[in-house]
């Protein structure tokens, strides 16, 4: 487990979505899972998990989780000894990077042309009166 946070390899999809490109980084989720697993069952958090994971709610809860406030602490620690970054080799770079400019040009293009029609549709009506003026 990479106590550095060292980057993950793995290959990396470039997807385009409904007003989003995205990057699948299954490689840094798979890696981060196994991590988090090894981590929990550790003796430095072993304790912390099984503490927050059975305490009893306390004053008004929402209950959703025993205590925020324990909880996001040993989630930040978690976060912490985890990947959060992505390693690709120049060529995985150039064929990622391509991808993702290609998907996002798409992506602005068509967005451009929502707000052309959008900005015409709102327009339309004030050149009409001026030209009637």
């Amino acid at each position: 487990m990479p106590a550095d946070r060292t980057p993950i390899t793995g290959r990396f999809y470039p997807e385009s979505g409904p007003g989003f490109v995205t990057l699948d980084v299954s490689a840094l989720v798979d890696n981060n899972v196994h991590d988090l697993l090894d981590l929990l069952g550790s003796e430095e958090f072993f304790e912390d998990f099984v503490s927050v994971a059975c305490a009893e709610p306390v004053g008004e809860h929402d209950g959703s989780a025993p205590d925020r406030l324990e909880f996001e602490e040993l989630k930040d620690r978690l976060v912490e000894r985890l990947a959060t970054r992505v390693a690709m080799t120049g060529r995985q770079a150039r064929r990622v990077g391509a991808r993702v400019y290609r998907l996002g040009v798409q992506l602005s293009a068509e967005a451009d042309a929502v707000d052309t029609a959008v900005l015409s549709a709102v327009l339309a009506p004030k050149q009409q009166d001026r030209r009637a003026s």
